[in-house]
């Protein structure tokens, strides 16, 4: 289930350019039921020591100004912002409150709800294309004697894919409690240097690919894969794709 909110500004909101983590945690205010909410941000769906929120969003679309020196971007009049969950309580939960509400409140700053959309994700096919609204950020941690390093792999790598199809099958495991009998095969169509996107979140440096790719496999796991987003850390802004076709 996917939440499409567009936001009305009374004044220009100016946000730093890394503004992941300030949407990360209007969300979490947003939920009224605070037994939900906490479990979500604290608990989550577990498979083995994994912790998976089921849920992932969009940065703000609209007309920025960046400011290089100082490192924000200040958006003027409306913004839209989606949001996408396995969990139809949630994303209820989530757009009720915002409705509720006369004047919201992102990094301290008031906004309105100008327009609020439901809609459902489905994937009837054996395959899609689809657009990345949020990046796909993929990597594994390795750990030496004295730190830990993180590689991040490009949609070229043999790794991408393997990877992807791993916390796919891990998400669908803490959520289903089944183990997935196939694999989705993912390939980048229209994907160049241009859609790399460094970012932070909470001090740490994340690599993650924007563009287009063909994703392919069972309709069932393509649907859950498309809900709740599609590579890692999803629930920090990352792997929001939209279906086109």
């Amino acid at each position: 289930m996917r939440l499409y909110v567009q936001f009305k500004l009374s004044s220009p909101l100016t946000l730093p350019l890394n503004y992941q983590q300030i949407l990360q945690g209007f969300i979490y205010n947003q939920i009224d039921d605070e037994t939900f909410s906490r479990f979500l941000h604290e608990e989550g769906y577990t498979d083995g020591r994994r912790i998976f929120k089921m849920f992932t969003f969009s940065r703000l679309q609209g007309k920025g100004k960046i400011n290089p020196k100082n490192k924000t971007i200040t958006f003027e009049d409306k913004v839209s912002w989606e949001v996408s969950s396995c969990l139809p309580k949630f994303i209820q939960s989530l757009g009720q409150s915002m409705l509720m509400k006369d004047f919201l409140y992102i990094s301290n700053h008031p906004v309105s709800v100008e327009e609020l959309q439901y809609k459902t994700t489905t994937v009837n096919d054996k395959e899609c294309v689809i657009r990345m609204v949020s990046p796909i950020t993929v990597h594994s941690t390795f750990e030496g004697r004295a730190s830990k390093t993180t590689q991040y792999y490009k949609p070229w790598d043999h790794a991408f894919v393997h990877l992807i199809n791993e916390n796919i099958n891990n998400k669908y495991r803490a959520y289903y409690g089944e183990q997935l009998s196939s694999r989705v095969a993912i390939k980048p169509i229209k994907v160049n240097k241009k859609d790399k996107i460094v970012t932070r979140f909470k001090g740490f440096i994340i690599e993650a690919w924007n563009g287009t790719y063909l994703l392919q496999g069972e309709p069932n796991i393509l649907t859950f894969a498309c809900t709740v987003g599609i590579g890692s850390k999803n629930s920090q802004g990352f792997g929001l794709p939209e279906v086109l076709n």
